[in-house]
């Protein structure tokens, strides 16, 4: 039996990176796992494949864009809905940008906020 048998998590920004990898290590410990990103392809291929490899069998995908509140609110659904619960939320997804902070535009600085904070207050 797994340390997260029974629960149910949501992992926003999940298809990758650090969030691919608490995917793989909450679907190998018995949680059922909703993948939340914004990389459908490849969030879909690792929700297939934790369903066939995990102890639980139970993964999924849901496209979810932080910044978005309605989206928030229907990955949530999603998960109690298909899962009947939701107990964790991994709020992983952000984002940097990649010059230094004074050549940074205006743009990215805002898009870079707007992920790694509203994202973050939206999920809560």
């Amino acid at each position: 039996m797994g340390r997260l048998e029974g629960k149910v998590a949501l992992i926003s920004g999940g298809a990758k990176g650090m969030g691919e990898v608490e995917a793989r290590m909450f679907a190998e410990e018995g949680a059922s796992v909703v993948i939340a990103d914004i990389l459908d392809d490849r969030g879909e291929n690792l929700a297939s494949k934790l369903s066939t490899t995990s102890k639980t069998g139970k993964c999924l995908y849901a496209h979810l864009d932080v910044r978005n509140m309605s989206e928030w609110n229907t990955a949530v659904e999603t998960a109690i809905k298909t899962f009947g619960k939701l107990d964790i939320l991994v709020n992983n997804a952000g984002v940097t940008s990649r010059m230094m902070l004074l050549d940074t535009p205006e743009e990215d600085w805002d898009r870079v906020l707007d992920i790694n904070s509203k994202g973050t207050f939206l999920g809560i």
